[in-house]
């Protein structure tokens, strides 16, 4: 289960079509999950973004598997998760054009009044909440699309300051460095040494090495 928690993370950094002030440059994000009924940090990690304005990279430190590549062209609606499993490396092939929310929906998000500053940009407010919460302030920008890193579709900007409920609990996304920059094209690709699979051809693999 732990595996299909990572792999579900690293999905939820979905992107849609939706385009504002093109971007190109770095977006870093951290990532905090608090121990239950508690003020303390249990455990924390980075989320890195590149991006081109047409293609994305998205690197995610994980305990399992190290730092996590997925790459997903924003005007072919596809995508690759670079992942090495027992040597092998893997490019796992994603048509997000056939592909279901990650999320389903069983929230509201509501526009309130409000913003700050989060690493240099404003965030508008904006209240989610579920049925197993008592809702939480997520913050928004305006000048950024969310086909960058789209969390909750129904807001148009780009997600600066927000929660995402897992298995592990309740995780705070938080904006911590943007970089304007033209960002070298050689990340965007696929390394020759990574054998092209598709999800379901992946699992296959993954389940049989963990049956011997």
């Amino acid at each position: 289960m732990k595996f299909i928690c990572v792999i579900s993370i690293i999905f939820i950094t979905a992107f849609s079509a939706f385009s504002q002030r093109p971007f190109s440059g770095l977006l870093k994000y951290k990532a905090t999950v608090m121990a239950p009924d508690t003020n303390k940090v249990w455990k924390s990690w980075n989320v890195t973004l590149y991006t081109n304005d047409t293609v994305v990279r998205v690197e995610t430190e994980t305990e399992q598997f190290g730092v996590q590549v997925y790459i997903r062209n924003m005007t072919l609606n596809k995508a690759y998760l670079l992942l090495e499993l027992d040597g092998n490396k893997y490019a796992i092939h994603t048509d997000l054009s056939k592909k279901k929310d990650s999320i389903q929906k069983g929230y509201t998000v509501t526009k309130k009044m409000g913003s700050k500053k989060i690493a240099g940009m404003k965030g508008k407010r904006y209240l989610v909440k579920d049925e197993n919460t008592e809702g939480y302030y997520c913050y928004f920008s305006k000048k950024l699309g969310n086909k960058y890193l789209q969390v909750y579709p129904e807001v148009s900007g780009l997600a600066l300051d927000y929660y995402i409920p897992s298995q592990d609990g309740l995780i705070h996304y938080e904006l911590v460095e943007k970089k304007e920059e033209s960002v070298n094209r050689d990340l965007f690709g696929i390394p020759s040494d990574y054998k092209r699979i598709s999800f379901e051809e992946f699992m296959k693999i993954f389940y049989s090495n963990n049956e011997q």
